[in-house]
């Protein structure tokens, strides 16, 4: 007798019905579907996301940032064949100073890695290889979602429908002079969902900038999923920028002992950003100093959600935020740091700053302190206001018009958070989205 197995799944609502329908119509499609493995992997990832649930306001993670309001449609699945994409200017896509940067390029559009826009095979000292590459050569364990993710969504869901992605090893004691620059694009033409997935491994004693750009025209929406593994005493800084996207990043990072990481996470008029990290230190005397921008306009919607994880003792983070919000934008911020049992000598503080310029805008804080161990220095804050009207004062009585004056005190007031850049190029690339953005472009 033969006993046929049925797997049941929980009654999903219709937002998730939406991704249980494409995925049906995409499996045969993706990337190494014709491994077993492969497939039960996909199938195991969609399974947990409808376990999870498409993330909605009763979610706390997710109160302010409701994904069935928010994105009330799914767009069809790009990158499913391995045929280029029209031709496709990586310059109008993420801005003349960025498409530039002196960088080991790896250039991904609609889902699918570009070997011709892209220099990443070049970097010494680096392992480069496709995730839809080692998909058809049946590796599920590049896939995932991992252990972390388990409560992840995002990275179910990249786990589900990725079509390509990023998987880095960076050998110990290697020094890059140019940082790596993932870039991501949505081509402009009909309405696509790009999906990807990244692994970067940092190997011992490394010093590497990373940088990833996500750019996506019209109505098109991304959504990626990133792992980065720094080893004893790596440094690693790591630039995220999301231009004028419909966009949903996570990204997991595991700090080992003595590790130092940088990260920047910045949005200039996303239509839909959420951009989440959580951040786990594994061995004692690591550090984070992580920074946020946001610069949004309109209906512009941005949610930088952030746990950093003390699981070993006597290591630093810091946290700052800086958001400007114009017309009926909103910002959010939700900050968490947890202080495990044993992790003892933590030094963690985080900070919060708003600038509102339209009394439509819209900034939410929620920092949380999550502390089991004592002998820890922790602590957190934040603002939301206006431009102040003494420094305006200032300003125009030493000859500055009015909107020259606005100008430099909000370039001023996001710089905090810039200037953590080391790299003068990307600082200054970065620097251009800002002007750009004051400059109503």
């Amino acid at each position: 007798m033969t006993i046929h197995q049925t797997k049941i799944r929980p009654a999903p609502t219709a937002a998730e019905q939406r991704y249980l329908d494409l995925h049906a119509s995409v499996a045969d499609k993706l990337p190494g579907a014709r491994h077993a493995d492969v497939r039960e992997a996909r199938e195991a990832a969609l399974d947990l996301f409808v376990s999870l649930g498409l993330p909605h306001r009763r979610v706390e993670e997710w109160k302010y940032t409701d994904l069935r309001a928010l994105m009330p449609e799914v767009h069809p699945l790009a990158g499913l064949t391995s045929a280029v994409a029209a031709d496709v200017r990586v310059e109008a896509a993420i801005g003349k100073a960025l498409a530039h940067l002196d960088a080991y390029r790896a250039v991904f559009v609609d889902g699918l890695f570009r070997p011709d826009l892209s220099s990443v095979q070049d970097a010494p000292g680096v392992t480069f290889q496709q995730l839809r590459a080692a998909l058809e050569e049946n590796s599920c364990a590049a896939l995932g979602p991992q252990a972390e993710s388990g409560r992840d969504a995002i990275a179910a869901l990249a786990a589900a429908f990725a079509t390509d992605g990023a998987l880095l090893s960076v050998a110990p004691k290697t020094r890059l002079e140019k940082p790596i620059h993932l870039i991501f694009i949505a081509s402009e033409g009909a309405p696509k969902l790009a999906v990807t997935q990244n692994t970067v491994a940092i190997g011992d004693g490394a010093e590497v900038q990373l940088v990833e750009t996500h750019a996506a025209s019209g109505e098109s929406q991304a959504l990626a999923y990133t792992r980065l593994m720094a080893g004893r005493d790596a440094r690693l800084s790591h630039v995220h920028v999301n231009v004028g996207a419909t966009q949903l990043s996570s990204a997991f990072v595991e700090l080992e002992a003595g590790a130092h990481y940088e990260p920047l996470q910045m949005t200039v008029d996303g239509r839909l950003t959420r951009a989440q990290m959580l951040i786990r230190f594994n061995g004692p005397q690591a550090r984070c100093h992580y920074a946020g921008a946001m610069m949004l306009r309109g209906q512009a919607h941005a949610d930088f959600t952030l746990v950093v994880d003390h699981a070993a003792e006597a290591c630093e983070s810091r946290e700052l935020v800086k958001a400007v919000l114009d017309g009926r934008s909103r910002g959010v911020f939700q900050g968490k740091v947890i202080v495990r049992r044993g992790a003892r000598k933590t030094d963690g503080k985080q900070m919060a700053n708003a600038l509102l310029l339209s009394n439509d805008a819209e900034f939410d804080s929620k920092p949380e302190l999550e502390i089991f161990a004592d002998d820890v220095a922790c602590g957190h804050g934040s603002t939301a206001g206006q431009i102040d009207e003494d420094l305006m004062f200032y300003l125009r009585a030493r000859g500055l018009p009015e909107p020259e004056a606005r100008a430099l005190l909000i370039a001023a007031f996001v710089g905090e958070a810039l200037d953590k850049i080391g790299n003068e190029a990307l600082r200054a690339a970065l620097q251009e989205k800002v002007d750009a953005w004051l400059g109503g472009k």
